[in-house]
């Protein structure tokens, strides 16, 4: 019963009790006739009360609560969060869990691996502090460690949005998309061992539909305590369109660094997996640097591939002085066996999340994707002996839902001229087999 119905019913009860008072001067005939009146008022206002005004508190949908008077609509999907129905605020609340157990042997007996670990282990939040002002605060509880990863406001206006905070510099369609909805268990070997990390900065984005041009300026980052930290300049364009089955996208991003008063520079990088050790690596070697990479990305239908090359060039790193050259790259492809595709956010210039068409949870197969994928990196030049490496690839993602995947990895390493890492041979060469099963659920 609404607002105006209540009003109505106790206004009909005021004039029942001043007609009972007035009784003695009136026929019982009249009082007859003034409940059959307002009998006929309360039915009349039932009949309409779908079709009268209802007040703003009361107009709103069935997830809406009211605290205080002002309305709250709630939902989860499969996170938690809170807004109001004028889009003016939101809170909502974010997670993952990424388990890994894996297995990881080499030629030279050096290494033999069979553990587990939280790879991550997330809560965040984010949302709306004002219509156009966001906020995204996120910490990471892996390794029974807590440490800070996203941490940032967003002021969005017409032309753009500017972000203020502790982000990541913006290189690589890989690094940039969630570790989530990424292919495979890692991303490539270049990502990791060029340090495409967080920093304190401020950045502006821009874009249409289909192309987005990305700044960012920073200086020093969450783990640093150097009284003169170090600075990083980066940038990234992309640009795509849509396919008739499909969409593809191209992009390109660089990035300088300089470690003022911070450690120098070094490079180096697993073996696929973050549970491996470190199988090639130089010393630190540089206090300089610049990074320019390239990157394509298509999908079409239930097939997607992409592919990505990175060049560092260090300052000074090499004998005499001379810059070293440090490059990584990859190609991969895969395919939903169960006719779901992998999506290709060409706005955000990123991999998004797949739609599945019969959820296990609901009864289905879920989604089945085979994937391949060739990665090299090489941290040798002009004297500096971090070593070569070359993965080969092969993945099964399982997706229950959008929300919950497992997926199984196997990886065989070469290893080349890694002089510095005493876990290869004399000659700096080996080979590491990897073997991983990944569960993973988010919200």
């Amino acid at each position: 019963m609404n607002t105006n119905l209540a009003v109505s019913l106790l206004s009909a009860t005021a004039l029942f009790l001043t007609g009972i008072s007035q009784a003695k001067a009136q026929s019982i005939e009249e009082l007859k006739a003034q409940i059959a009146a307002l009998a006929r008022r309360i039915e009349e206002l039932e009949k309409n009360q779908t079709t009268m005004p209802i007040p703003i508190s009361e107009a709103v949908p069935k997830e809406t609560v009211s605290v205080a008077n002002t309305p709250i609509i709630t939902k989860a999907e499969p996170g938690f969060a809170l807004g109001t129905p004028d889009g003016l605020f939101e809170f909502n609340v974010r997670g993952r869990i990424l388990t890994d157990v894996a297995s990881i042997t080499d030629e030279n007996n050096s290494t033999d691996i069979r553990a587990t670990e939280f790879r991550s282990a997330r809560l965040a939040v984010e949302g709306k502090a004002w219509k156009n002002i966001g906020y995204r605060l996120v910490a990471d509880f892996a390794e029974n460690e807590v440490s800070i990863e996203d941490a940032y406001i967003e002021y969005k206006t017409g032309f753009g949005k500017f972000r203020f905070g502790h982000f990541k510099s913006n290189n690589s369609l890989e690094e940039i998309t969630s570790l989530k909805h990424i292919t495979f268990a890692e991303r490539a070997a270049f990502t990791d061992a060029f340090d495409f990390d967080r920093h304190f900065g401020i950045g502006f984005i821009t874009g249409n539909d289909n192309w987005m041009i990305e700044l960012g300026a920073f200086k020093g980052n969450a783990d640093s305590n150097a009284e003169n930290e170090s600075e990083v300049f980066a940038a990234r364009a992309t640009y795509g369109d849509e396919l008739e089955n499909g969409k593809w996208l191209l992009g390109a991003s660089t990035r300088y660094r300089n470690t003022k008063d911070e450690a120098p520079l070094r490079y180096r990088q697993r073996a696929h997996l973050h549970l491996s050790p470190s199988f090639i690596a130089t010393d630190r070697v540089a206090t300089e640097d610049l990074f320019y990479g390239f990157e394509s990305a298509v999908q079409y239908g239930s097939f997607h591939a992409a592919s990505e090359v990175g060049i560092t060039d260090a300052y000074n790193a090499g004998a005499d002085g001379r810059d070293a050259l440090f490059y990584g790259g990859y190609f991969e492809a895969g395919f939903f066996l169960t006719g779901e595709h992998q999506p290709l956010d060409i706005k955000k210039g990123i991999w998004g999340r797949p739609k599945i068409i019969n959820p296990a949870t609901d009864g289905g197969i879920g989604a089945w994707q085979i994937a391949a994928k060739f990665d090299r990196i090489d941290l040798t030049s002009d004297g500096v002996y971090g070593g070569e490496q070359d993965t080969y690839l092969i993945g099964l993602n399982w997706y229950l839902n959008r929300y919950t995947r497992v997926t199984a990895n196997y990886s065989h390493n070469e290893i080349d001229k890694a002089l510095n890492v005493s876990l290869n041979n004399q000659d700096g060469e080996n080979s590491v087999d990897t073997l991983s099963l990944r569960f993973q659920v988010d919200w």
